[in-house]
């Protein structure tokens, strides 16, 4: 059998504009294979987005229910200089960011030893440097490949367990649950509210709204033995999101024609605006009725939030 051989490609070839190509290739696609090396799910926020008189490449936030966690992403295209190391910290400070990742085709020694430093002595935020190379084999589309230069301490071997970690019978469980109502929503004859996030064994499943910091989600409590659809608010604007909301209270019900459980949540970051329906997931018998009630509050809730969402300032 012959076999081909690996070859480095110029990533000039594919990319000459950092701007214009590269940021926003890995805003995109690059996205989910930066996720994939810090083993969390990304969730792009936006692109040059300012931070006093600079502007950030790239700002995500890593999926989770209970609070928001953003990640900034500096990338350039060509060897690591001083002005992207500091515009990396700026970054940080200025979008309270609790993960920072520096893309770039080589490092020098000084700013790896210099990220390996900001590891040991940040103990509230995770830095990481990647360098990008593109390879291919004989005629085949150049693929990229990233390589972690540096990482926060003890990063690896926490992701490695968490990897391995046995998943729970509930946990499992749940993903199933996840999976059927992704089937169903994403088959649905009005396929208006996609269902996009990959299912996972959490209690949780979120659904962009379409502006950063809410987002439509459905919960499972296990032990209550309930479901949920809420939107969620989770970023340092969710209290002000949440009263303006409120002030519409009576509308947004009349629109939906029922009532909510309006939990502003004053020792949180965090609000949310949700309706509950008791069943329990593992029971075959009503299993296919929460599927159901789930999705089609979600078609309402999106219905009814999104304009006022897009309005609100």
């Amino acid at each position: 059998m012959q076999l081909g051989q690996v070859e480095s490609v110029d990533i000039r070839e594919v990319w000459r504009d950092e701007a214009r190509e590269f940021t926003p290739w890995l805003a995109d696609n690059g996205l989910e294979l930066l996720g994939e090396i810090l083993g969390v799910e990304l969730e792009l926020i936006g692109t040059e987005r300012r931070t006093g008189v600079f502007k950030a490449d790239i700002v995500a936030r890593i999926v989770e229910e209970e609070e928001e966690r953003l990640v900034i992403i500096e990338n350039q295209l060509e060897q690591t200089n001083h002005d992207h190391l500091g515009k990396v910290i700026t970054y940080a400070s200025g979008h309270d960011a609790s993960t920072c990742v520096w893309v770039a085709p080589s490092f020098t020694d000084e700013h790896r030893q210099a990220m390996d430093w900001l590891n040991e002595n940040m103990t509230d935020i995770s830095f990481f440097a990647l360098e990008i190379e593109l390879i291919r084999i004989g005629d085949s589309v150049p693929a990229p490949r990233f390589k972690i230069i540096s990482s926060p301490n003890d990063w690896k071997k926490a992701v490695d367990a968490s990897r391995k970690k046995e998943i729970s019978d509930v946990k499992l469980s749940q993903m199933g649950f996840w999976q059927e109502l992704k089937n169903y929503a994403n088959h649905h004859e009005n396929g208006r509210v996609q269902l996009s996030m990959k299912p996972r064994p959490q209690h949780w499943y979120n659904i962009s709204i379409g502006r950063s910091g809410l987002n439509l989600g459905f919960t499972i409590n296990s032990v209550s033995k309930n479901v949920s659809c809420q939107l969620y608010m989770q970023d340092e604007n969710a209290k002000k999101y949440f009263d303006k909301l409120s002030e519409q209270k009576e509308n947004i019900e009349s629109d939906l024609g029922y009532e909510l459980d309006w939990q502003r949540l004053d020792d949180k970051k965090a609000s949310r605006i949700v309706i509950y329906k008791n069943g329990a997931i593992d029971d075959e018998a009503v299993r296919q009725e929460l599927i159901e009630w789930l999705y089609q509050r979600a078609v309402e809730f999106y219905d009814v939030f999104y304009p006022r969402i897009q309005a609100l300032r």
